[in-house]
């Protein structure tokens, strides 16, 4: 087991070393023969390998150029993907409505009090007019949230009509 070495004996020994490091073997032949050989240019050096650089850095500029292009370029698709979420809610919507008076038996919304006619009716009218609005502004997502505030409002409306007396105790 080594005895540890004190800080000052480190120091010591430091100062003893040599202040020069002279290579094991002659280095000026290499040197030489480097210099001998006439400079050659990268591209006759290496010249697969730097054009394929090339090529990487042209495909990479080309890259980012087409990605930013679709990513801040306006599209066409835009205003057909927002009409096609307004017509998957309408559909939806639909569907939940057809379940749910399916599940209360088919009743018939003509038997209802004139009130309740009414306010059915202006949702349903009010679900029309935002709808047409959207055709003609298919971007504006107030619109579309308030479609989906009519459409809950008007299930709710239905489920308490027609819900049983024992499950809203």
């Amino acid at each position: 087991m080594k005895k540890p070495i004190s800080e000052a004996t480190l120091d010591e020994q430091v100062e003893q070393l040599s202040k020069e490091m002279s290579p094991k073997r002659d280095l000026w032949q290499g040197i030489e023969k480097a210099i001998a050989v006439s400079p050659r240019l990268p591209n006759e050096t290496y010249p697969q390998k730097t054009k394929r650089v090339h090529l990487a850095w042209a495909a990479s500029v080309v890259a980012a150029v087409l990605l930013t292009w679709f990513s801040f370029s306006p599209q066409m698709t835009t205003s057909h993907e927002n009409l096609d979420l307004a017509s998957v809610m309408q559909k939806n919507f639909e569907q939940q409505k057809t379940l749910m008076l399916t599940s209360f038996g088919q009743p018939e919304l003509t038997q209802l009090s004139p009130e309740m006619q009414q306010q059915l009716l202006e949702l349903s009218s009010a679900r029309a007019a935002i709808s047409k609005a959207l055709e003609n502004d298919p971007n504006n997502s107030e619109l579309l949230n308030l479609l989906r505030w009519t459409q809950k409002q008007e299930l709710e409306l239905l489920n308490q009509l027609y819900s049983p007396q024992w499950q809203t105790i």
